[in-house]
């Protein structure tokens, strides 16, 4: 085989990988997510930040591997990486490693968990007994001022 044919197929080989890499990247982000749910501008700049680092990872790899030289096979070779990760990898290690940190956040967080509890079933008592003496007291500051 051509040494040229060779560094073709190590720059496919390359480029499979980028795409698997990629993905891989979009799993954190969607574990993270599962994990901490979070609001709709944290969402979009973690997407943002996402496509910027996708952009930079294929650039560096057209870049040093192909003197910059955009191909179509270069770009097929990526999505194809990230097709082959995302159907046989892809959702059972994000649903597995979610479900693990979860549960392990769920042990964590379980002594914070009745305190924070009993913190509020505390304040509930407090409050309702407030709420009945400030009731009263409003009853009595309302017959003394039409008096």
């Amino acid at each position: 085989m051509s040494p040229g044919i060779l560094k073709e197929l190590q720059f496919f080989g390359l480029a499979v990988l980028r795409g698997v890499l990629i993905l891989v990247l979009y799993d954190v982000i969607r574990i993270i997510r599962r994990v901490m749910p979070h609001g709709i501008w944290i969402v979009t700049a973690e997407d943002i930040a996402y496509w910027i680092a996708t952009a930079l990872l294929v650039f560096q790899l057209l870049y040093q591997e192909n003197d910059g030289a955009v191909r179509g096979y270069a770009l097929l070779a990526v999505a194809v990486g990230m097709l082959l990760y995302h159907q046989t990898l892809s959702n059972w290690l994000v649903s597995h490693i979610s479900g693990i940190l979860r549960w392990c956040l769920g042990i964590l967080l379980k002594p914070f968990t009745v305190i924070y509890r009993k913190v509020v079933q505390g304040l509930r008592v407090a409050g309702r007994f407030y709420k009945k003496k400030l009731k009263k007291q409003l009853k009595e500051f309302i017959i003394i001022l039409f008096s």
